[in-house]
């Protein structure tokens, strides 16, 4: 057994039954696209799951420090259709975090294409969020995972297409 399946079945016996069926058809997904869990040394349990051809980030499931229900972000940064919950999850990180708002080609990070999550408010305006972030995705249930998996098709598409890792 490899040392990334390790980490899945680990966190697997940190996650109650329900989760589970949740977060392995996505975690499966990932896995068939050569997305491989790196176990981030921290307070708590989290796997990030990066891809080698990009050197990208895409998802993160993890426990907190403590215990408790499990945790799902995602990079979906390149996606334009999604669904309501989605659009919410952009908002609150825009809403949360003024620092993280796009100030593209500052950072350096999207080297010429914007890596920017877009919400447009009711009243018109429109803002972004750097998309150089995995963005935790709330309360994740089966019902979500139709949509997760389109989303992360889309986003590592994005990634094989524009993002290509060039080693130094």
């Amino acid at each position: 057994m490899k040392k990334w399946e390790e980490f899945i079945f680990e966190f697997y016996e940190m996650i109650s039954n329900e989760e589970r069926l949740v977060y392995q058809s996505i975690i499966e997904a990932l896995v068939e696209l050569d997305y491989t869990p790196m176990r981030k040394r921290t307070k708590g349990f989290i796997l990030s799951f990066n891809n080698l051809a990009h050197n990208r980030v895409l998802a993160r499931f993890g426990v907190r420090e403590g215990g408790g229900k499990a945790f799902f972000g995602l990079r979906f940064s390149s996606c334009n259709n999604y669904s309501d919950k989605f659009a919410g999850v952009i908002r609150d990180r825009i809403l949360s975090s003024n620092n993280r708002l796009a100030k593209c080609g500052e950072c350096g990070y999207c080297k010429g294409d914007k890596f920017v999550y877009t919400y447009t408010f009711p009243n018109g305006e429109s803002k972004d969020a750097c998309g150089a972030f995995v963005l935790e995705i709330p309360d994740v249930t089966l019902s979500d995972v139709n949509e997760i998996k389109k989303l992360i098709n889309e986003q590592h598409e994005y990634f094989m297409k524009n993002a290509l890792y060039v080693p130094k």
